[in-house]
């Protein structure tokens, strides 16, 4: 297999697996999407690799990113169509570079907003409470990807969070509503959904 069949490869399975793990991330099948999506961000970057390697093999250099932006800015603006034909014969390079922003923003996403203050609030509460735990059981994993919309300050605040979890009875989704009084934040509202039986529950 030569160099340019196996970045080709690579960069496909990345591609395929990266939105079969995002699927899977919200429809909760867990652990395996997270699995799923480093699986995927290695098997890219090793193709990303391997396509650099060639690239300078062949052409003596590594691809000059921002000239081929100002080359490709060029053409779009004498004809805004022109965006679109390139995009079509550099489909692989397309999907690549769509495929690189998105695991960017999942991971920003996931160390920023995925680890704040009233996500680890609503785990928390979902860990100790003991209602909670008679329906789901242990939480075993939670999901990478979190619906978060929050707007606080030094003392006070509100958030919204929805986030799916695996437990022992099966995988549940999470919607719950948070206040932050006096710099602390209490879960206010949850509604926590049973994946298999749709059945609802308010706290």
């Amino acid at each position: 297999m030569n160099i340019k069949t196996l970045f080709r490869l690579l960069l496909s399975t990345g591609f395929i697996l990266w939105v079969l793990s995002w699927i899977g991330d919200s429809n909760g099948i867990l652990p395996l999407s997270t699995y799923g999506m480093f699986l995927s961000v290695f098997l890219t970057g090793t193709g990303i690799y391997f396509w650099l390697k060639s690239y300078k093999e062949k052409r003596g250099f590594y691809p000059k990113l921002f000239k081929i932006y100002r080359n490709l800015l060029n053409k779009m603006k004498k004809n805004p169509f022109n965006g679109f034909i390139i995009m079509v014969r550099h489909l692989l390079k397309f999907y690549t570079l769509t495929l690189v922003f998105t695991m960017i923003l999942v991971f920003i996403g996931y160390i920023t907003i995925g680890q704040s203050e009233p996500v680890k609030t609503v785990q928390n509460y979902c860990e100790n409470n003991s209602e909670i735990n008679k329906i789901t059981g242990k939480i075993n994993h939670y999901g990478i990807l979190r619906n978060v919309n929050s707007q606080w300050g030094a003392e006070t605040g509100n958030s919204k969070i929805s986030m799916t979890i695996v437990s022992e009875k099966g995988v549940f989704y999470i919607t719950s509503k948070l206040e932050k009084e006096n710099g602390e934040w209490k879960v206010k509202e949850l509604e926590l959904k049973n994946k298999n039986t749709g059945a609802n529950k308010k706290l």
